[in-house]
């Protein structure tokens, strides 16, 4: 198992666009207006690939809320938040209160390999085996997620030359 854990580099002169990170950690604060949201956002994308938000991490890995939280402030996780915080006008001139709001995005790239970080773990301490890890029959193309589509019993009947 690899020792280094595969952080996103974000270099230097990018921290003008993602904020200065976080002594200690890979957390990148940026805040401005709601306008400049969608450039910040393409901006994280294309360094640092797919992301997800705090909460979608357990997509990705068997872990909470929390322990994402905890994994950010360790700094053991790169995090790209953006805080709005300016307030807006409508068309007609009056002042609109906006509530702050940061929006956050954590690389998958991060979530995968925690993951991977995890199930070595379980394996080294005995807790589980990497074949009860894989299952007995690894389905790696996705096709439970077809197991009561109509459609999918549509076409495992023709396949099979039955009539409808």
């Amino acid at each position: 198992m690899s020792t280094e854990f595969p952080f996103v580099v974000v270099p230097e002169e990018l921290h003008k666009v993602f904020g200065v990170p976080v002594p200690g950690t890979h957390l990148f604060h940026k805040e401005g207006p709601q306008e400049e949201t969608s450039f910040w956002a393409d901006a994280v994308f294309h360094l640092a690939g797919p992301c997800v938000s705090p909460g979608g991490v357990s997509m990705y890995a068997p872990v909470s809320r929390a322990a994402v939280h905890k994994r950010l402030k360790d700094g053991k996780l790169s995090g790209f938040f953006f805080h709005i915080n300016q307030r807006k006008r409508n068309f007609f001139g009056v002042d609109l209160s906006t509530r702050e709001l940061a929006i956050g995005y954590i690389p998958v790239s991060e979530c995968k390999a925690w993951k991977a970080e995890l199930e070595q773990r379980a394996i080294d301490q005995g807790i589980v085996t990497e074949k009860e890890l894989l299952g007995d029959k690894p389905d790696w193309h996705g096709h439970f997620l077809s197991w009561n589509s109509r459609w999918a019993k549509e076409q495992a009947r023709k396949a099979k030359g039955g009539k409808k």
